[in-house]
């Protein structure tokens, strides 16, 4: 007798074995919130923290340390799946054990202890017993079709965060994924792959290419789980890397140079023939291979340019790319501040490619920033004007920011831009700047508390509308697979009738249209498909005072998690204390949120004549009372659809 799925499979396509495949389909973009920390990031954060070499301050360490730990435990509790605690139970416990008098003593004592359990931690976390437990927590959540999207999130997050760590590529044309989800789908050449890896087909047999290779292999679903799961204990394959780069905005005063396992190439100078570009260049790289001499052929020959060949050793690489750019940025950075050059020549471009031994060959082309920029058309370089026209009548037509509160109004947003062009850490320092200067002009008072004060409830309303906003998005305009033929066309006429190109190319949905998108939406999308999940709890959300009550609980823990962070970050930033990539990425939109927030706040203030506090207080005002509206409506999707998606003013 099949098994459930695979009765389901026959009307309805979608199986856990496919949608497991689905939450493999694009390994490297995250499912949970950019905002909450992964078990890994958030473990590596509080080790920077036990490391932090200098001398403790019971100002900034204590509150640093909770908020480390904080971060820690939630990640524990929601990133890990049972079996994966199970699997790291004695290590976890060691932690919390080292912890403890830590914590008692105001962190204040010796944290070798809590270091060395720590350090065993994120040591077994590259562990295949690791990797497999996380495989079977995601295959878990799938399989119960009552799992929320939110909670499957993390856990497959953190199988895809442990599987690049134990240097497996998740990189565009991974074979690592492309297997894994071949055998998923029963595809007979990935089945025959998978077993030729584990040694359970002969030579001969893995060769064998008779009939279609992606016909099915007949197996069932748990087999397939079973195979997939065999396969994770494999090691990822040690290798050697190529890795090619492009510099805009350079030059050098030779045509091409090694700089030990870096090789530079002045690209007007590069033949466009791969022949050609191998006998002219070779020469002044590692490990040439014909692929090298195609890629540099291909890639972009103009004055300004220069091509860099960063080549790695063969061992295990988590992420050989990110490797080579850090190994040749340093360098350039170097060259550049002996030089005396400015941030803006010398300049990484957007994109790669990258060139593996044997199967783990990738290439990757996204070559020239340049490229990727649209020039702004007719209808928006109006709208630029039209905002400075507003603008100018506002402030009378003086030409000048005389008005001291105006003119600090605009260098705060001076400020606010040029962090947005910044790279992360140098955009949360500009951010908080803005935050700290707005919070000093209402008075005295740590500016996190300014925060909370005034600016959490219109980040609750924004996280709500925002959430609505997008499932209703990414599902009218989501990939298809697992759909029907009849379930796309749906899906196409709804779509029509939902979003409107006004402001193409951004795409907005219709005032008074949401409501019923959103319950045609669950009746296109079939069962175990990730899409029909952040549906359903959208629904719950929008029909039930319990659920949303749940969430806005979740919503309101997150705000204290994030700022306690930003706080933390802040503190480590200005007084030389540990900052870790992860975190700083973490807290980056969220800083920009509230900064953007304070601009608005700043701008209105001075324009209206009215005090900081004033324009804080009716801000907070506005978004408060909207809660309030959602608490008191008989659903509180009643308010959300209206106050997510309003109607346009009469023009």
């Amino acid at each position: 007798m099949p098994a459930w799925d695979e009765e389901v499979a026959a009307t309805t396509g979608v199986t856990t074995a496919s949608e497991m495949g689905m939450a493999l389909r694009l390994p490297l973009g995250r499912w949970s919130d950019l905002a909450v920390p992964s078990f890994p990031a958030a473990a590596e954060e509080l080790m920077a923290w036990l490391a932090d070499p200098r001398t403790f301050d019971k100002d900034l360490h204590p509150v640093a340390f909770d908020s480390a730990v904080q971060d820690y435990d939630h990640a524990v509790q929601q990133g890990l799946g049972t079996k994966a605690k199970d699997i790291l139970s004695v290590e976890l416990a060691d932690v919390q054990r080292a912890l403890t008098p830590l914590r008692a003593a105001g962190w204040s004592g010796d944290r070798e202890p809590a270091r060395s359990a720590l350090r065993a931690l994120l040591g077994r976390l590259d562990d295949h017993e690791v990797l497999q437990a996380s495989w079977r927590d995601l295959w878990s959540k799938i399989d119960d079709k009552r799992t929320s999207a939110e909670a499957i999130a993390p856990v497959r997050d953190v199988f895809l965060e442990l599987a690049h760590r134990a240097g497996h590529s998740l990189e565009f044309g991974s074979e690592f994924i492309a297997v894994i989800t071949g055998v998923l789908a029963d595809d007979s050449w990935a089945v025959t792959a998978m077993k030729y890896a584990i040694d359970e087909v002969l030579t001969a047999e893995a060769g064998q290419q008779d009939g279609d290779p992606l016909a099915a292999a007949g197996l069932t679903i748990d087999e397939r789980n079973a195979l997939c799961e065999r396969f994770l204990a494999l090691p990822a394959a040690s290798s050697w890397h190529a890795v090619w780069l492009v510099y805009e905005k350079a030059s050098m005063p030779v045509l091409f140079a090694a700089l030990g396992d870096i090789s530079f190439f002045s690209s007007q100078y590069v033949p466009d023939d791969a022949q050609a570009a191998s006998a002219k260049c070779s020469s002044y790289a590692r490990n040439w291979t014909t692929m090298d001499g195609k890629v540099l052929a291909e890639m972009p020959h103009r004055q300004g340019l220069v091509n860099v060949r960063v080549f790695l050793p063969a061992r295990l690489y988590a992420d050989p790319v990110a490797v080579a750019r850090d190994h040749v940025d340093a360098l350039v950075a170097v060259g550049k501040f002996h030089a005396g050059i400015g941030h803006g020549d010398w300049r990484l471009a957007e994109g790669h490619t990258h060139i593996g031994h044997a199967r783990s060959t990738e290439h990757r082309f996204r070559l020239g920033a340049d490229a990727g920029q649209q020039s702004m058309d007719h209808e928006r370089r109006s709208a630029v004007f039209s905002e400075m026209e507003a603008f100018w009548k506002q402030k009378d037509g003086s030409p000048a920011m005389n008005n001291d509160r105006l003119a600090e109004a605009v260098e705060l947003l001076r400020w606010w831009q040029a962090a947005q062009e910044q790279a992360p850490l140098a955009r949360v320092i500009a951010d908080v700047r803005v935050i700290e200067t707005a919070s000093s002009r209402i008075g005295p008072g740590p500016w996190h508390k300014h925060l909370t004060r005034f600016l959490k409830p219109a980040w609750i309303v924004h996280s709500v509308h925002g959430h609505l906003r997008a499932t209703i998005h990414d599902a009218l305009g989501g990939a298809s697979e697992g759909l029907s033929r009849q379930a796309r066309e749906r899906r196409q006429t709804l779509a029509t009738a939902t979003r409107h190109t006004d402001d193409f190319p951004w795409i907005g949905l219709v005032p008074g249209t949401t409501r019923t998108a959103l319950t045609e939406l669950l009746d296109i999308y079939p069962e175990h498909h990730h899409t029909r999940r952040r549906l359903r709890t959208l629904a719950s959300r929008m029909d039930n005072h319990d659920a949303f009550n749940k969430w806005r609980a979740q919503l309101d823990t997150r705000w204290t998690h994030l700022l306690d962070r930003l706080v933390r970050t802040r503190n480590a930033i200005t007084h030389g204390g540990p900052a870790t990539a992860g975190t700083v990425r973490s807290i980056a939109l969220f800083a920009s949120q509230l900064s953007a927030w304070e601009v608005q706040l700043a701008l209105e203030a001075a324009l209206q004549n009215i005090s900081h506090e004033s324009a804080h207080q009716n801000f907070f005002k506005t978004d408060n009372d909207l809660l309030g509206k959602i608490r008191s409506a008989p659903k509180p999707g009643d308010v959300i659809h209206d106050s997510a998606v309003p109607s346009r003013p009469p023009a």
